[in-house]
């Protein structure tokens, strides 16, 4: 049974080995576009204290898409897909749970934190399952790692380069912000949920179960101050 729940979706294994190399390296440019966006948004933050995170991520989902079509390949191929749905929810949102619950609520009440406004939290909702969580899986879990199939073709080395990529990813933000700042710890840690969620994708073949987790996780960790 255990064994079983690991088993990877069989339309995923046959999907990813058709990507190319030109696939591959859409997949990398799609990857630059990302951080020169979130480069020249950490710049409008720290100078005019404009954030564009909302627009930028959503604009970037758009981007994906096109890039889907372009090359004519189909939205179920970036994880849209009612496949399963039912499973990949119910997974998504039991694992999110725990995990938020042991990473970030527990240790915020341990902290003293106080709960958030019923409006500030109902606003997370769209905040972190939409545009943080949605962007994200769809950039990452849906695009850039299946098309890292292209250019690597062996399945560890793929995903820890795409972990290794979603974690220097949330850099170029911060570094007009508050400087380029590496933390080992908070690295190891991105990397690791960025197996659970590629797990997640890759079991159901389907966006719902890493994108309930993620925003789970996010909204959480945001639910006391």
């Amino acid at each position: 049974m255990i064994k079983k729940f690991f088993v990877m979706d069989d339309s995923y294994k046959e999907m990813i080995s058709k990507y190319t190399t030109i696939d591959g390296i859409l997949a990398i440019a799609m990857y630059v576009l990302l951080l020169f966006a979130y480069y020249f948004m950490g710049i409008l933050f720290v100078q005019r204290q404009i954030y564009l995170g909302v627009p930028v991520n959503l604009l970037l989902i758009v981007v994906c898409i096109v890039a889907v079509l372009l090359r004519k390949q189909k939205p179920a191929s970036i994880g849209f897909t009612l496949k399963n749905i039912g499973k990949s929810l119910l997974t998504g949102t039991i694992l999110g749970i725990i995990f938020s619950f042991f990473m970030n609520v527990l240790p915020n009440i341990l902290a003293g934190g106080e709960i958030i406004t019923v409006n500030q939290a109902l606003y997370n909702i769209f905040y972190y399952f939409i545009v943080i969580s949605l962007s994200e899986e769809v950039i990452f879990r849906g695009y850039i790692q299946t098309r890292i199939y292209g250019l690597i073709k062996h399945d560890i080395p793929a995903v820890i380069v795409t972990g290794f990529l979603f974690y220097m990813m949330h850099l170029p933000f911060q570094m007009p912000v508050n400087g380029m700042q590496i933390n080992l710890i908070n690295m190891a840690i991105m990397v690791a949920l960025h197996f659970v969620m590629n797990f997640l994708y890759r079991k159901y073949n389907s966006l719902a179960a890493p994108t309930v987790f993620h925003g789970l996780l996010d909204w959480g960790g945001n639910l006391l101050r």
